[in-house]
């Protein structure tokens, strides 16, 4: 898909304001505060987050398949009646050799069919010791499962502290405020406080606590991609926020443009009170010339739209400057990041490829960032947000739910082999989250909100070595997922967490280079999950 990333000037100003893009150009103010306090790392790591919008039914993306009645597959098949998934043994190993088979080809092939296609049946994850089954529209994720990049984190969830039915019935338990409402449930993943929906981000508060962590970058540590959210927001720090595919730039003031282009952009400087001459030599503007101001405010925003309009400039000339061709292809055959069509899916239709699509900027920008293309900045520790929407499944869940889950599965495939051939697998670490949820009870047409589900974690090259992902695992236990049954909120069948997600996002931060006495801060509630001796860390999370 082809996007306009020009913009001219009269929107220039509402791309600013409007996207928090520059925000980092107000941190200059803060840097010289927090510097002490940054770490001098020698290496580079990167966090990806997928988050997943509207509550990702994960029972139907990760089928019970446990031993135990309380989990087993028969328990599941006759809660959900017609939105069960077939436990028919699927084979995903096709993969191994390089791609899938195109159409009917496709190990979830049901002529066509979206709703038989997500019930066809499950990539059996018995060998990894996991009593689950991936949903068949899914063998890439099954791939990186068995190939030990991908770990399964079983029944997370936003908690205060760890809670049991017993409690809930008794009215004496510490449940996050506004459960099952989506926008609370967001902004508490996204502060990492479920007793606070008014804190900055987690990911905001590191960013403020390492400011200088890139150096002299004025992009920062945060990158969305998936518009403002909360996550990337600090007091002091703010994140570059970007639309998928090539950077945007100022249209009539490009950068080695044309002589008009040229004499813009001095002038623009003259506006925020810079001395400049023109390339041009037909403006020059000396000190009198020059827009000057006592009021400090003023001079802020002059310096903010200064650095706004040099950032982006910059960033488009290093992104155009570097092409990244990639050898691997996708699961198809085809180029790594293009969105496969309806032919090769054997579906009626094909996936939004929007995932895709940040995905591959994500790719990009980690790789420029990490092979130094950006000269003298040492960019050290970034942070992603990247998001795919739809899963509010309450009602044609057979059909919508199905291309969800298969955009996903490629996107994670797509960016893992980016992150392999690029050198940097094991520089990234990649996870998911979702508002909550979803029932395990059926409404006839779908699921409902709920709490507990299933994640995934991704990352390393597959070979476990210290301080690495150790994947090809499940952290956390399986609930139990009878209606009415130890782990159901109630009767609806919705499962409460026995990890929070806090644990897990700690765990990263850690893996990441934060240390263990600043989590206190960035998550105040971790010291609810640390039983007597034990730590609040998922410590077989990484090697």
């Amino acid at each position: 898909m082809q996007r306009n990333n020009k913009l001219n000037r009269r929107n220039f100003m509402k791309f600013l304001l409007g996207s928090s893009a520059l925000g980092a150009a107000g941190q200059l103010g803060f840097m010289t505060q927090a510097q002490a306090a940054t770490p001098a790392f020698s290496d580079y790591k990167a966090l990806v987050c997928i988050f997943m919008k509207g509550g990702n039914d994960s029972f139907n993306m990760l089928i019970p398949m446990g031993a135990d009645p309380a989990n087993s597959y028969d328990t599941y098949a006759g809660i959900r009646g017609n939105l069960a998934v077939s436990q028919n043994p699927l084979n995903a190993a096709m993969l191994a050799s390089g791609t899938l088979g195109n159409g009917s080809n496709n190990p979830y092939y049901a002529g066509g069919s979206l709703e038989d296609a997500y019930r066809a049946g499950i990539y059996d994850l018995s060998d990894q010791g996991m009593g689950l089954g991936v949903n068949g529209v899914m063998p890439e994720l099954a791939q990186l499962i068995s190939t030990n990049q991908a770990s399964v984190m079983a029944n997370i969830g936003t908690l205060v502290r760890p809670v049991s039915r017993a409690e809930i019935q008794a009215k004496t338990a510490d449940l996050p405020v506004f459960l099952f409402a989506h926008n609370h449930q967001q902004r508490i993943l996204q502060t990492g406080q479920a007793d606070n929906l008014g804190d900055i981000g987690w990911a905001g508060k590191i960013a403020d606590y390492w400011q200088g962590v890139n150096g002299s970058s004025p992009f920062g540590m945060n990158i969305s991609y998936a518009g403002n959210n909360r996550m990337l927001i600090g007091k002091e720090s703010s994140p570059l926020v970007l639309n998928a595919g090539k950077p945007p730039r100022l249209s009539e003031m490009v950068n080695g443009g044309s002589h008009a282009d040229k004499d813009r952009i001095a002038l623009f400087k003259a506006l925020q009170g810079r001395e400049n001459t023109s390339a041009t030599g037909n403006l020059s503007f000396e000190s009198s010339k020059a827009f000057n101001s006592d009021d400090p405010l003023q001079r802020l925003y002059g310096d903010m739209l200064d650095k706004s309009y040099s950032t982006f400039e910059e960033l488009y000339q290093v992104w155009n400057e570097n092409d990244v061709g990639y050898q691997s292809t996708g699961p198809y055959g085809e180029s790594l990041f293009a969105n496969p069509g309806n032919a090769d899916l054997g579906l009626v239709t094909n996936t939004s490829g929007r995932l895709i699509a940040q995905l591959e900027s994500v790719a990009k920008m980690i790789h420029l960032s990490a092979s130094g293309a950006f000269g003298n900045i040492p960019f050290k520790r970034q942070v992603f947000m990247v998001d795919l929407g739809g899963f509010d499944t309450h009602s044609a869940q057979l059909s919508k739910h199905p291309l969800l889950l298969r955009e996903l599965s490629m996107g994670l495939w797509k960016f893992q082999k980016a992150m392999d051939e690029l050198g940097h697998a094991n520089k990234v670490t990649t996870f998911s989250m979702s508002d909550f949820g979803r029932s395990m009870s059926n409404n006839g047409d779908g699921t409902d909100h709920a709490w507990g589900g299933h994640h995934i974690v991704m990352g390393g090259d597959g070979q476990s070595a210290p301080g690495n992902l150790q994947g090809g695992q499940m952290l956390g236990s399986l609930p139990d997922i009878r209606l009415g049954g130890n782990d159901d909120h109630k009767e609806k069948g919705r499962i409460i967490p026995s990890t929070s997600q806090d644990q897990l996002n700690a765990t990263l931060c850690r893996w990441f280079g934060v240390d263990e006495s600043m989590l206190a801060g960035v998550f105040p509630n971790l010291a609810n999950f640390a039983d007597t001796g034990n730590s609040p860390y998922l410590d077989d999370l990484f090697a």
